[in-house]
């Protein structure tokens, strides 16, 4: 690396004589940011030790993989907090050396990071109370209050053993921090100001990898969902994350409103719950495939625009293959997504919960106990796994994935061959679903799978072998969607010799919709988020082909409809409503708004706007009160 940047006159001039103040300076600078990360790990070691009765399941030997998910988490906190200090203290001008600029750097150390390990610190008695971190919404939830000050001393008061340790840290800080004397360079020469440049730039790359949390381009800044990979059980995410690192991943996110429209539950749960009661459900003695194996696959902007089946004589079909299998399946005509990205589809279709002022999985609420399609199945023995051919960790879907009940995840590692990367996102969809359907004969059944592609994402390249294969588009994106249906063809090809194929009922929607840039009709707030939501069943036993269903329906009515074709004998939780459920009401929700043209409002009915209240009042304190579950 250093030879491709050509650094050895910059590595030869920092060790010259004349430099040795600067390698001191920058030395004992990387022994300020080492002691920091030191305290983090050994915070979240005395964390456990503090609180172990709150992880009575949680066993040393679990300590290697949430110590391995922790240092992750403490170093994007570490350079949270100590970013600015390290890019003000690596100026390239020398007035940096000078006794008062060093004093000043001295102080704005002591204070982030004595600001950091108070929260620290505090929340090993505060998480007892929520079984949370602490993150930003914790100072909205004492905005209002006028006594926070003296909650703070109660707290002080009843645990002064907290105050004693965090005055400890900030006298081992001032001890440790070392020499704030320097002299200052003089002359100002160019050497000086590109060895102190080179340092700076090389410093702000650190930092960055650091705090987005790896260097993949796929790897988004990691958010609080991420712990979810390193853990068996919601809880332990606790362990697994710092306070630092959770107040500062959601400061400026929008807090959660606790809603009243409703003071009666018995009211509020007339008009809408996410509670679904087994005995309740009305399925009008449909046929149903208990035992059944599952497979969903999560196709990559697959908007409702590029099928032909689904717009009849509009133009050329981008989806030939989808089109023919949904001549055969349960076709959603008015199908929606809930959120705008990828990761608001992951939720949706997972575990019924959809993205409304934010991004589910950007939330603090991300952490809560949730129901889950994986964990419902789980309950009747089903095998469960999540694919996705990008690095291992992109858009935190390992974690996201297995906090729904998926437990083992496939990406790229286990894929292995590197030769099939695109460069960009991942291994090629075809390749990639090759692989899907080669380990899913390996499963015990029943299994419940999930597979998200990506092939038909920006920036829209297919592999060279494919060039000018398909037909000529107006848009590169439509290439793209050629490849991936016929990467599915080719995957329902192979799954049709495979012993599993008739006993399974797979499930295809798109993670999000697409604004045309081609067709009027999908250049609305609410057509840009029209997505395909189809059905299979190649025994034909429980849904026979060639069926449309016309109503309208979602991304988070997947789960409710899926569990009740496997006549799931158990309560549940989900937004979503159960397509085949004659008791129930069609109704789309996304952000801004509610849209419900199936709904009549009559005597009988509740309108749009008190469907819509109740909906939202359910969504928000269910977020607020960590109960997105059935309860026990």
């Amino acid at each position: 690396m250093i030879d491709s940047l050509n650094l050895r006159p910059y590595m030869k001039s920092l060790y010259s004589p004349k430099n040795r103040t600067g390698i001191l300076y920058l030395v004992t600078l990387l022994k300020r940011i080492v002691l920091v990360f030191l305290l983090l790990l050994l915070s979240r070691l005395a964390f456990y030790l503090y609180n172990g009765y709150i992880f009575p399941e949680t066993g040393w030997e679990a300590m290697p993989l949430i110590f391995r998910g922790g240092i992750r988490f403490d170093l994007s906190a570490l350079f949270y907090l100590n970013g600015l200090y390290l890019i003000l203290s690596l100026l390239p001008f020398p007035f940096v050396f000078s006794g008062l600029y060093q004093i000043f750097l001295k102080f704005l150390f002591l204070l982030v990071n004595a600001a950091g390990f108070f929260f620290q610190l505090f929340d090993f008695v505060y998480f007892r109370t929520t079984l949370r971190r602490i993150d930003f919404s914790f100072f909205s939830e004492f905005a209002n209050e006028k006594n926070w000050a003296n909650i703070f001393l109660k707290a002080i008061q009843d645990y002064p053993a907290f105050l004693i340790v965090w005055l400890g840290v900030i006298l081992l800080l001032w001890f440790c921090y070392g020499n704030t004397h320097y002299p200052v360079r003089k002359p100002y020469t160019l050497r000086f100001f590109t060895i102190r440049l080179l340092t700076l730039l090389l410093a702000t790359v650190i930092i960055t990898i650091s705090i987005r949390g790896g260097t993949d381009r796929t790897t988004r800044p990691i958010t609080m969902s991420n712990a979810a990979a390193y853990v068996s059980e919601p809880l332990e995410m606790g362990l697994v994350l710092n306070t630092p690192f959770c107040i500062l991943r959601t400061v400026g996110k929008p807090s959660v409103e606790r809603l009243k429209f409703f003071f009666s539950e018995e009211e509020l749960n007339r008009i809408y719950s996410p509670v679904h009661i087994r005995d309740t459900i009305s399925v009008s003695g449909q046929e149903t495939a208990s035992g059944r194996n599952v497979v969903i696959l999560i196709l990559e902007s697959f908007s409702r625009e590029y099928s032909g089946y689904l717009n009849p004589g509009a133009y050329i079909s981008h989806t030939p293959f989808l089109d023919s299998l949904m001549a055969h399946s349960l076709a959603c005509s008015r199908a929606y997504a809930n959120g705008r990205k990828s990761i608001d589809g992951v939720p949706s279709v997972l575990g019924s919960i959809p993205s409304l002022d934010q991004s589910f999985a950007l939330t603090p609420f991300a952490l809560n106990r949730v129901e889950g399609l994986g964990n419902a199945l789980k309950k009747l023995g089903y095998r469960t796994a999540f694919f996705h051919g990008a690095p291992n960790g992109s858009l935190g879907l390992d974690g996201m994935s297995r906090h729904f009940g998926f437990d083992n995840y496939y990406g790229m590692s286990e894929f292995g061959d590197r030769s099939h990367f695109d460069g960009y996102w991942g291994i090629w969809d075809e390749p990639f679903l090759q692989f899907f359907a080669k380990t899913l004969n390996t499963f015990e059944e029943p299994f419940a799978a999930a597979v998200f592609t990506l092939s038909s994402h920006h920036p829209f390249i297919i592999p060279r072998q494919y060039e000018g294969v398909f037909p000529e588009s107006s848009l590169p994106i439509q290439q793209c969607i050629r490849y991936s249906d016929n990467a599915l063809r080719l995957f329902f090809e192979k799954a049709r010799k495979s012993s599993w194929y008739k006993n399974t009922l797979f499930v295809l929607v798109a993670d999000h919709g697409t604004y045309s840039q081609v067709n009027p009709r999908y250049q609305s707030g609410i057509e840009s988020m029209a997505i395909p939501i189809i059905y299979y069943d190649p025994s034909g036993r429980v849904l026979s082909g060639g069926q449309v269903f016309d109503q309208y329906t979602q991304q988070i009515d997947i789960m409710p409809t899926v569990l009740d074709m496997l006549d799931y004998p158990f309560n549940f939780f989900a937004f979503g409503r159960n397509i085949r459920d004659s008791l129930t009401i069609p109704f789309v929700v996304n952000f801004p708004a509610l849209f419900n043209i199936m709904r009549e409002e009559n005597e009988k009915e509740p309108s749009n706007e008190l469907f819509l209240k109740a909906f939202r009042q359910q969504y928000n304190n269910r977020l607020l009160d960590d109960s997105l579950h059935v309860g026990n």
